[in-house]
């Protein structure tokens, strides 16, 4: 991180960070996306990235399923994986299930929901699409997870991330502003509120440790997350209520040819 200039680095930071988080959560199947956590260089940017936001966000106040800034630890997860990467299939499996949503615990937004009703959790989903399109994205089909999986919800975020970051390095102030208010906005509506109560209840199911490792991190990057966009804890209580649903709504593809920010 040290290239890097300054004001940009916490920024950049939660952008490898949410990447992280977005392929750590893939399907282990999918081995071309999921071997990037193998890769040594992603690993010392991620390592890098943790120390940095645990330094500067220690002491924050922590909403209900958060977990302390300390507690991102890549390295832990990486020691994990490579420990237990031949059995993760079966226990991503087992976790969250594949063609139909994990009653365990469920890796999806709208199982989230205390309303259920049908119309309501549709328009959802329709508002995440929304956000995917508005920034140039595609919606593309993998199995297994749907607009609202986690694994597309951070992806979404490594890619605000990754735009507000390139419009600040060439001056486009608008643009960053564009994209740091969607990432707000979709963080405060879509992520920041059921994203603690899943890692709490991955962290007590979970049956191996990268899985584990996996929540602590997701709980802490949250708190980071919220407190970098300036708000308050979330208390309502979540519990998840899964429905089994197919996930046949496909899921938040690479970004479009369009490099610019918006």
């Amino acid at each position: 991180m040290d290239s890097l200039p300054l004001a940009l680095a916490p920024l950049l930071a939660r952008r490898e960070l949410w990447l992280l988080v977005s392929v750590a959560y893939a399907d282990p199947y999918q081995r071309a996306r999921f071997e990037l956590l193998t890769d040594s260089a992603f690993r010392r940017r991620a390592i890098d990235a943790a120390a940095l936001l645990s330094q500067e966000h220690s002491g924050i106040e922590l909403g209900p399923g958060e977990a302390n800034p300390k507690q991102l630890s890549p390295a832990k997860l990486f020691r994990a994986l490579d420990a237990e990467l031949e059995t993760l299939e079966a226990t991503y499996r087992q976790l969250f299930g594949l063609t139909a949503i994990s009653q365990l615990c469920p890796p999806c937004e709208i199982e989230y929901e205390p309303n259920t009703d049908v119309a309501y959790c549709s328009q959802r989903m329709a508002d995440s699409a929304g956000f995917y399109q508005a920034f140039g994205l595609q919606v593309a089909t993998r199995a297994g997870e749907r607009l609202d999986h986690i694994a597309v919800e951070a992806e979404f975020l490594y890619v605000l991330l990754a735009k507000e970051a390139a419009a600040r390095q060439v001056g486009n102030q608008e643009g960053a502003e564009v994209c740091r208010d969607a990432r707000r906005k979709f963080f405060q509506e879509h992520v920041g509120w059921w994203l603690p109560a899943f890692s709490r209840l991955l962290s007590r199911v979970a049956p191996c440790d990268y899985y584990r490792e996996l929540a602590g991190l997701t709980a802490a990057l949250s708190a980071v997350e919220r407190t970098s966009l300036k708000l308050p804890p979330f208390q309502a209580r979540v519990i998840p209520k899964p429905s089994g649903v197919e996930a046949e709504a496909g899921c938040l593809g690479c970004v479009s040819g369009q490099q610019d920010p918006r």
